[in-house]
């Protein structure tokens, strides 16, 4: 990364810290078997990455009602991996506002759904994921644990050596074993 976009993130997640747009969600705990409406955030810039993300929905898709899925794509423009699909989307840098804040159609849409779950995947620390995932109505959110920024309800220790693929399974193994209260 520049310096220049270091700066915009850091002025971003200062901008983020300090906003109360998360206290606007009604909050509800769901495991993968109730939750009928899951959206996932990931950084798609890597096209290894798009394919374990697809086999992950391929894997939450069966019955639910939508499964969604926002890459972010950590470049200028998009290539054709990064083509907008049925349940994928993606944004890149060029929908950035001046500080890193996520603009344009497919962000005011994502931000219109109220989804049961929210997966974030992202394993470093994106200023336009992390407005996402703060922003989103979503009931119920999950991710890495963040040194920054407070917005999920079932939080993941990671590591320097987590990958992808052992990120997925562990989130999907603790939202298998949670038993919301009825």
């Amino acid at each position: 990364m520049s310096v220049v976009t270091d700066i915009k993130h850091w002025f971003g997640h200062w901008e983020l810290r300090r906003s109360n747009i998360e206290r606007k969600r009604k909050h509800q705990v769901f495991n993968l078997d109730d939750a009928k409406r899951i959206t996932i955030l990931f950084d798609g810039t890597l096209p290894k990455d798009i394919k374990k993300v697809k086999d992950f929905v391929a894997n939450l898709s069966k019955g639910k009602d939508l499964v969604s899925v926002l890459g972010y794509v950590n470049e200028k423009d998009k290539s054709f991996e990064h083509m907008s699909s049925l349940h994928f989307d993606f944004f890149s840098n060029q929908e950035l506002n001046w500080y890193g804040k996520p603009q344009g159609m497919i962000i005011e849409n994502f931000l219109k759904e109220e989804y049961d779950i929210l997966i974030d995947l992202t394993l470093k620390k994106f200023y336009p994921l992390s407005y996402m995932a703060v922003a989103s109505p979503a009931k119920f959110k999950v991710g890495r644990t963040p040194n920054d920024i407070h917005v999920f309800d079932l939080s993941i220790e990671t590591t320097e050596k987590t990958d992808l693929a052992s990120f997925i399974h562990d989130i999907h193994h603790y939202l298998k074993l949670i038993k919301p209260m009825r």
